[in-house]
């Protein structure tokens, strides 16, 4: 049902509730078939919500990597306009409603259509779709608030919020509504679509970019909005209307107004918005100003990560000294933490003491030895000392952890070339070229291949590639020449 076709009463009657249920039943194949053909036409709202989150997610994958449908790291959530405190309240309030359209896995994604795909056409029927619209959005508003009042320096993502306003609008229309018998409320479909959102509550409860305070603050937005909502459905949508949508985005503004004076004082917030600041800087590779913002988050607040990348920042620029210091102190918040030894294994590999490197990075995997980068960082060690092999061993122990790690592909192509093993150096390199087609160095090394082949064509190409990805080949590398000699 949609606002021009709005409900004649507060409660559907006989053949409303039997549309209903057959939408969110879907206990017969035929009927799951049916409503799947039918869904742009009777939930046109649903169907573009539904659209929009897979559509987001896919641009994720496809302008990321292939680790993002599982597993995204926090900055890639991040940079996708994630939910942030620092970021969110530091001037970047289109968060708060970005983020819910962004999801943290395959998994993720799959739970919260599951729900949408079941919850949407029920509200949607409900309500109409300009009502039901305004309380998904509202919703998943309201819990990305919840989750910075929780936690301001949670990062946040998912859809999870809205759907759970969705869920408070079923609940609100069974227990106040008379919408449904007992009976009816633990159908079996109406079962399993309560588990998948017992799921995605534990879910929340244990996966880095969900929690369960956007949950609660969503479900009661949404159960408060249809209770609102439902008391006069017999016209399109109205100033009453009109004015709960106000009187919530208003709710809304002050709610973030009230957060950010409470946070804006506090040491770890300013920080962290100052470290975020420096990460754009670094990759443009800007390193003395990204270093004014790190100098402040470092005084404000003392953290492992804005240490380490200090420290690289100070690498870049050849203060390897102060760069150790950070490491240290690093390492002095966090000894059971392998971060610190890795960061000073790699100052130590910027300074050429690769026997120090070596020492560090063995420090490192005693303490976590499931890292793949660890034994890749120390390949890349021994092959700077020629110990072409024992880099390859490492490299395999790397692989064999995260098989698509383009780091080791890279560095074990570059040692097969050394070892004369061509094919599969360009084997390994390619790989590594589509896993991360932005990072210059498997494009120089396979320059370097072609050269050993003759290919100067080849060659020629893969080294133009290098220079415009703007890669920096360390002085052995440049030193290795199209016979394999180092001189």
């Amino acid at each position: 049902m949609t606002d021009e076709q709005p409900a004649s009463d507060n409660s559907p009657n006989n053949s409303e509730s039997e549309q209903i249920d057959k939408e969110t039943t879907g206990s017969e194949s035929s009927e799951s078939a049916s409503k799947a053909k039918t869904l742009l036409q009777q939930a046109p709202v649903t169907a573009a919500l539904f659209a929009a989150n897979m559509i987001v997610f896919i641009m994720l994958v496809v302008m990321t990597n292939l680790r993002s449908m599982l597993d995204p790291s926090e900055q890639t959530l991040i940079n996708w306009s994630a939910n942030y405190g620092p970021l969110t309240l530091g001037g970047e309030p289109w968060r708060i409603l970005s983020n819910t359209f962004l999801h943290a896995s395959i998994f993720h994604l799959a739970v919260n259509l599951y729900v949408l795909f079941n919850l949407g056409p029920f509200a949607e029927s409900l309500l109409g779709s300009r009502r039901m619209f305004a309380l998904y959005m509202i919703s998943g508003v309201t819990g990305s608030l919840s989750s910075l009042i929780w936690n301001p320096f949670q990062i946040s993502a998912g859809a999870s919020g809205a759907l759970f306003g969705l869920f408070g609008c079923f609940v609100e229309q069974s227990v106040l509504g008379s919408g449904f018998t007992l009976q009816e409320i633990l159908r079996p479909a109406r079962v399993v679509l309560m588990i998948a959102v017992v799921v995605s509550c534990v879910y929340g409860a244990f996966i880095p970019g969900v929690d369960n305070a956007a949950h609660l603050g969503g479900f009661l937005a949404g159960t408060l909005l249809s209770h609102f909502f439902r008391q006069d459905l017999k016209k399109v949508w109205n100033k009453r209307d009109s004015a709960v949508v106000a009187v919530s985005l208003t709710a809304l503004i002050l709610g973030t107004s009230a957060e950010y004076f409470s946070v804006r004082a506090n040491p770890q917030f300013l920080a962290m918005l100052d470290y975020q600041n420096a990460l754009p800087l670094l990759k443009q590779r800007k390193y003395q100003e990204a270093l004014s913002y790190l100098n402040s988050a470092a005084n404000r607040y003392k953290s492992v990560e804005i240490f380490l990348k200090r420290a690289n920042a100070y690498c870049k620029i050849g203060r390897f000294e102060e760069a150790v210091e950070d490491c240290n102190s690093a390492i002095d918040l966090e000894p059971e933490s392998a971060d610190g030894y890795l960061g000073r294994g790699y100052v130590r590999h910027c300074q050429n003491n690769e026997m120090l490197a070596i020492e560090d990075i063995n420090k490192a995997i005693e303490i976590n030895n499931k890292n793949p980068v660890a034994y890749n960082n120390r390949a890349w060690s021994y092959a700077c000392l020629g110990s072409w092999q024992t880099a390859i061993d490492d490299c395999n122990k790397a692989l064999k952890i995260a098989p698509d790690l383009a780091l080791a592909l890279d560095t074990r192509g570059l040692c097969y070339l050394q070892l004369g093993e061509h094919q599969l150096a360009a084997d390994d390199l390619t790989k590594a070229m589509k896993i991360a087609p932005e990072d210059g160095a498997a494009y120089f090394h396979r320059a370097l291949v072609n050269e050993r082949l003759g290919k100067a064509k080849e060659a020629a190409a893969d080294r133009f590639e290098a220079q415009r990805l703007k890669y920096e080949p360390e002085a052995w590398e440049a030193s290795l020449n199209a016979e394999g000699a180092q001189h």
